[in-house]
Order: C-alpha cells, then structure tokens, then sequence
C-alpha cells in the first residue's frame, strides 16, 4: 500500500511551489496576515486535495504539463479547503489541530476570522 507522501512525489516540487505563492498571496501588505499565512502554510498536512488536482492536471495534460490554469485551481482548492478549517477551529473553539497552534490561539479571533475571510474571498 502507498502512502500519500508517494502518492503525490510526482507533484511534490509544484506543492512546494504552491505553498510559497499563497503564503505570498495571503499576507501581501499586511504584516498580521503574513504572520498567520506563515503560521497557515507551514504547519504541514498533507496536501491532498491540491495534489490530487495537480496529479489528475498532469495526467490529461498534453506532455504531462501543467498549466497556470491547473495550478490556480490547486490553489483555489487549498485555500477553501484551509478557510474552511481555521473558521471551524474558532467555532470549535480548538487550541491545536495536528498538533500545533490554531491561528485563533495563536494571534487571536479576529485575526483567524478575518485570515479564514480573507483566504475564502480570494478563492472566489
């Protein structure tokens, strides 16, 4: 049986790529953003659902290639996804998830909101 880290090695350089462009995204011009989009990204997880996007990408790409269309969608995916877990974190009132500091215990409600809000609006 593979695991998920196998699974996804043949896009593991392009989820690295994705994490430094949204922790770029995310905390562009604003300083309390940029602590919480770093504190975000580089908590680890695994990265599926971007990977799974960015595997399928690859698969019904001509040469294999993927394009900044697919990339984008990879992105768009992580940050739903992420919105969706540091929102549930402040609801859930959780001081840790795999882990390590929520956003919420780590700066504060507000600022987990308004990262959550943030991630969400530039998804759509």
């Amino acid at each position: 049986m593979n695991t998920v880290t196998e699974l996804l090695q043949p896009v593991e350089n392009d989820l690295d790529d994705l994490i430094l462009e949204l922790k770029n995204l995310i905390g562009a011009g604003h300083p309390i953003l940029q602590a919480a989009a770093e504190h975000l990204f580089s908590a680890g997880g695994k990265r599926l659902r971007p990977g799974i996007v960015l595997l399928i990408s690859k698969a019904i790409s001509p040469e294999f290639c993927l394009t900044t269309k697919h990339k984008r969608l990879a992105e768009i995916t992580e940050m739903i996804h992420t919105a969706s877990l540091v929102h549930d974190d402040v609801v859930d009132e959780a001081s840790t998830r795999r882990g390590v500091d929520t956003v919420h215990s780590r700066f504060n409600t507000r600022v987990a909101v308004l990262a959550g809000d943030f991630l969400f609006a530039q998804a759509s």
